[in-house]
């Protein structure tokens, strides 16, 4: 998942969380039933709807009282996984060397067909 995302190896405990969050989220053998683990432990099936390709570029909306008139109103982040406290997107800054967490979705633009490729060299 690291290397196909592109995003440095240092996020490779960030990887390990977000597939098996995916993979609780998929139809297994082992459940009969034709249940998933996620609707097992829960009671519920799962809404997938906010589930984002891992390692793709997001751009972030910059608050008005964060930028100056002519800055840029967003910020090119990379998607390394989902809050682990709340409903939200655990993003990468690159040049800042952060990880954000953004929990609301309008203020994201998720690119899943763009990946980065900076942790080729890492």
């Amino acid at each position: 998942m690291l290397a196909h995302a592109g995003v440095p190896k240092m996020f490779w405990a960030k990887a390990i969380s977000t597939a098996v969050d995916i993979r609780n989220r998929l139809p297994t053998r082992a459940v009969k039933d034709t249940k998933i683990p996620h609707e097992l432990w829960i009671g519920r099936k799962p809404n997938v709807s906010h589930m984002k390709v891992f390692g793709c570029i997001a751009y972030a909306h910059v608050e008005l009282e964060k930028r100056r008139k002519l800055d840029s109103k967003n910020e090119k982040m990379h998607f390394i996984g989902y809050s682990l406290t709340s409903k939200g997107y655990r993003l990468y800054h690159e040049n800042k060397r952060r990880v954000f967490v953004r929990t609301t979705r309008r203020d994201i633009f998720f690119n899943e067909q763009k990946r980065s490729n900076t942790g080729k060299s890492r």
